[in-house]
């Protein structure tokens, strides 16, 4: 998985935050099964992008899950890091990546 970009615009604290996986355009949006968000995913199924509806800019954790992966991100005194969980169908998981940015 390719270093994510990551857009973080909070307005009075919060905000939606984006992980962009792959330069658009995007392919389909999906909701997450888990968590308050979506993906965007290419035909082939591959994540291209995220995005986390309600982000605090200064302290947070929240996850996404969808069919084929799961992303996690964390917010600790405005730094943000992220990891991408592929699942498996045996119901296994295997760390994708995992990176910091700052906050946007």
């Amino acid at each position: 998985m390719k270093k994510a970009k990551v857009t973080f615009i909070p307005i009075d604290g919060t905000g939606a935050l984006h992980l962009d996986f792959q330069p658009g355009p995007f392919g389909d949006v999906t909701e997450a099964r888990k968590g308050d968000g979506v993906g965007f995913f290419s035909q082939n199924g591959e994540l291209q992008g995220v995005t986390f509806d309600d982000v605090n800019e200064e302290r947070d954790h929240q996850i996404l899950e969808f069919d084929r992966c799961r992303v996690e991100v964390s917010v600790t005194k405005g730094k943000i890091s992220h990891s991408v969980i592929l699942l498996n169908v045996s119901g296994k998981s295997s760390r994708g990546s995992k990176k910091r940015a700052a906050a946007a």
